[in-house]
């Protein structure tokens, strides 16, 4: 460590005092600010996810136990993903996030209002989930990028957001456009669901869609922005076109698809187009371990003559691989499976029941 009056590193000549050291002090406190947002974003990241996950299983527990619960999901999934099956990640996090923040189950409560108001949820717990209602999905620009910090500008109410995502905004440009669901946690804004680059003119196309639907409804509208809150439906329904007509892929969702590629040492079944073959396929593509492929197969040759396909083969081969996987004792969720195969949960529990009463016979 220099004196004050020792000859400056930098090779000038001067003494410490007299050239770097102001300058060095200033990149130590920036330093140590970084290192100090870092932590906190960590501690702010863990304690989402903590309560997410609360808050899923939550969820997944009310449509089950409750039939009008889970025919909400259902019918919110049918209006979401307009019957399209969809099989990745990243859909399936946005249906989430919809249904639980968007999707109002009476006149003033949400999924997850309701969720925490009838679990045992603790107050930042509780302070978390009401954050994500209270967000919104919208169209945003790259407005500052800084050296922890990410300024994004919502194009449409003009509002800028101070985020700490600069590993998700890593390869984004000043001026480039996204769709994203910024959420305030311990006064730290965080990106979640999937934030997707877009292209100048597909924001053109967004931005003129939502203005002209809020011009033709201002006048039952108090603001722009609590138009875009109502409306976050709009935003998920592009996200998911988007979705379905680029190559992008997120880690999550490279993940997924490794898992759920066909692998060559699976049970060969001739493949033709009656439902039983059609569910057959659906398992090998989704099932990578030759055992558990085999063992869930078995299962199947002894309820197959119960059960009636019928073009249900996705909830079905779910419910089989669930089935399966808790009978050996294995750590999984009906949601797990569900957004696997592209079922609502309701009809993996409803398909698991039948397979569980066949057993029983």
């Amino acid at each position: 460590m220099l004196n004050r009056n020792d000859l400056c590193h930098c090779g000038s000549g001067k003494k410490y005092k007299k050239c770097c050291m102001e300058k060095d002090k200033l990149n130590k406190v920036d330093e140590l600010n970084n290192k100090a947002l870092q932590s906190k974003k960590n501690k702010i990241d863990k304690k989402y996810s903590q309560t997410i996950l609360k808050l899923s299983q939550s969820l997944e527990n009310l449509i089950q136990s409750d039939e009008k619960f889970a025919k909400m999901e259902e019918d919110a999934r049918e209006y979401l993903f307009n019957g399209v099956k969809i099989k990745n990640v990243a859909a399936n996090r946005f249906f989430a996030s919809y249904f639980s923040y968007d999707f109002y189950v009476d006149n003033y409560n949400t999924p997850a209002i309701y969720a925490i108001k009838h679990g045992k949820f603790k107050e930042d717990e509780k302070r978390i989930v009401y954050s994500c209602v209270n967000s919104y999905p919208s169209l945003f620009e790259i407005a500052e990028i800084g050296e922890r910090e990410v300024d994004i500008k919502d194009v449409i109410t003009g509002k800028v957001y101070k985020t700490l995502d600069e590993n998700i905004l890593g390869d984004f440009k000043t001026g480039d456009y996204l769709l994203g669901r910024p959420v305030n946690i311990d006064g730290i804004y965080i990106l979640i669901d999937l934030t997707i680059r877009i292209h100048e003119e597909t924001k053109d196309i967004i931005y003129n869609a939502i203005m002209d639907a809020y011009e033709k409804n201002k006048e039952n509208i108090a603001d722009i922005e609590y138009f875009i809150s109502i409306n976050a439906v709009f935003f998920y329904k592009y996200m998911l076109q988007l979705l379905q007509l680029s190559d992008y892929q997120d880690e999550e969702m490279e993940k997924n698809i490794e898992e759920m590629g066909i692998d060559e040492n699976t049970v060969n079944v001739e493949h033709n187009e009656s439902d039983d073959n059609k569910l057959v396929i659906l398992l090998e593509e989704n099932i990578k371990d030759k055992d558990t492929l085999n063992e869930i197969m078995k299962l199947w040759s002894r309820v197959n003559e119960d059960i009636t396909v019928n073009n249900t083969e996705a909830g079905w081969a779910s419910a089989l691989e669930y089935n399966y996987k808790k009978s050996i004792g294995e750590s999984v969720t009906q949601a797990n499976i569900a957004t696997k195969y592209g079922v609502s949960v309701s009809t993996l529990a409803k398909r698991n029941k039948e397979i569980t009463s066949i057993l029983g016979k």
